[in-house]
Parts: structure tokens; sequence; C-alpha cells
């Protein structure tokens, strides 16, 4: 008889590198708290923007850098 190979358990957490966020929109108005994706991190808005890109505002844009994704 052929040797069974026991199922996999799916991964519980997704793997790394997965941003489950909203990818960041360009035109689209962000208002204080909401939170986006991108480039390979979260972006958390301090107030209402738009057209202002996470990661080009500098320490004191409306992006809070809120780690990889």
């Amino acid at each position: 008889t052929p040797p069974t190979t026991p199922p996999t358990t799916p991964p519980t957490t997704p793997p790394g590198g997965t941003c489950t966020n909203p990818a960041y929109v360009a035109g689209q108005v962000y208002n204080s708290g909401n939170v986006v994706s991108h480039k390979g991190r979260n972006w958390k808005a301090g107030w209402w923007t738009q057209n202002e890109e996470p990661g080009t505002t500098g320490d004191w844009g409306v992006w809070k850098d809120q780690g990889a994704c």
C-alpha cells in the first residue's frame, strides 16, 4: 500500500509580508484614525487628508507609520 500523508493544518495567522488593511488610493479622502497599507507598511491618518502619500510627509505629517505588514 502507498504511504499516506497526514493532512496539513492551515496557518492561523497571515504569513509575514501580508498587508490586510486597505491599500492607499491617491485622491481618496481619509479621516483621522483611518489605517491604510502602502509600500509594505501600515499607516494611520492623524487628521483629514487627501492626496498626501504615506511616507512622504515626514515626522510631523498626517501619516504615522504603524510598522511593516
